[in-house]
């Protein structure tokens, strides 16, 4: 037996196709009594809709690329698996499928997956930096571009950049609410304005704010992106410069992986020696030895607010740059920080 076309609802009704596709999704341009007698229909016949049928008539795919940066750091996933979570929950909310796709975000002539060059998706999501040719490929594509946890401003897309100036702050407040006044610093390079330089300016303006000081040899700046190896060796760096820090705030917890990993074979104790803080709250957050004190970012609202932005863009096939502070943050209070004796 063939399957039931959206055609034969529309012919079972006396209807056009179209107006059967609007009547399924719930859109107006119909009339309450067609509605009403195009879901009667759907529900006797026990119609399903093929994908294709909705893509043809309402020139939508019901689909979003995820698109992945190829080549990035292991743990850098971390963070954003908890993030892809929340995105696959609101997508499977509002009807969406989410296509997993990636590429070579480091070319200077990237090449996106065939499934955005052919339109054969409605929008399209990024995580963390993006570079401009990304952009640039995707604005070409004629799709929405939604960038979660931007580090930086890209021109036409939606750009949600969480306050980690905030994020910072709010870490060293704990420690000195603990009773340190030497605090070290683990970061990524500040040339570029972004997540490094906000995270590094977030810890001097507390520092500063409370009158505190630290040792060049404690500003670590050099960590590589989202390394934990890199921030290791920023560790040893900082304990073999004559004075040891009572604590240690480091940009990401993938840095204060390494910090720890660091303490440990330089034969110090976290927290009993030294106190180590990161911000994200990534899994492995809770499981390392000590489970780390962290700031955590609600990935949850985070999602939400970057698809309600997507998909309003998608069904009103409005495309603008829309830049937006996110700073639902919230301390995390675990065993890497001990009061200061």
């Amino acid at each position: 037996m063939s399957r039931l076309t959206i055609k034969d609802v529309a012919k079972l009704v006396g209807v056009s196709p179209s107006a059967v596709s609007l009547a399924i999704n719930g859109r107006p341009g119909i009339s309450d009594a067609t509605r009403k007698m195009i879901l009667e229909c759907v529900e006797q016949t026990g119609f399903v809709p093929s994908q294709n049928s909705r893509s043809l008539v309402m020139k939508r795919t019901r689909s979003i690329a995820l698109l992945w940066s190829a080549g990035s750091q292991p743990l850098e996933h971390l963070f954003f698996s908890d993030l892809t979570k929340s995105l696959l929950n609101c997508c499977m909310s509002a009807n969406y499928s989410l296509v997993f796709v990636s590429c070579d975000f480091k070319s200077s002539q990237p090449v996106l997956p065939e499934i955005i060059r052919s339109r054969g998706v409605d929008g399209v999501i990024c995580f963390g930096y993006v570079p401009s040719s990304i952009a640039f490929a995707v604005n070409k594509a004629e799709l929405p571009l939604l960038i979660l946890d931007s580090h930086t401003i890209v021109e036409n897309s939606y750009c949600i950049c969480v306050d980690y100036f905030k994020a910072a702050k709010l870490a060293i407040e704990h420690l000195i609410s603990l009773g340190h006044t030497d605090i070290a610093y683990i970061g990524g390079t500040l040339s570029q304005p972004g997540f490094s330089h906000q995270t590094f300016e977030g810890y001097r303006s507390a520092m500063q704010e409370h009158g505190l000081e630290a040792p060049f040899s404690w500003i670590q700046t050099c960590a590589s992106e989202l390394d934990d190896k890199s921030a290791e060796e920023q560790m040893r760096l900082i304990l073999s410069s004559g004075r040891i820090p009572t604590a240690v705030f480091c940009a990401a917890d993938v840095y204060a992986i390494g910090a720890i990993r660091g303490a440990r074979r330089s034969g110090l104790n976290v927290p009993d020696d030294i106190s180590v803080i990161g911000i994200d709250d990534i899994i492995f957050a809770q499981y390392i030895d000590p489970p780390l004190t962290t700031v955590g970012i609600d990935k949850n609202s985070l999602a939400e607010m970057g698809c309600k932005l997507l998909f309003d863009a998608i069904e009103k096939n409005e495309f603008s740059e829309k830049p937006i502070a996110y700073d639902n943050l919230t301390l995390v209070v675990r065993s890497s920080c001990r009061q200061r004796l």
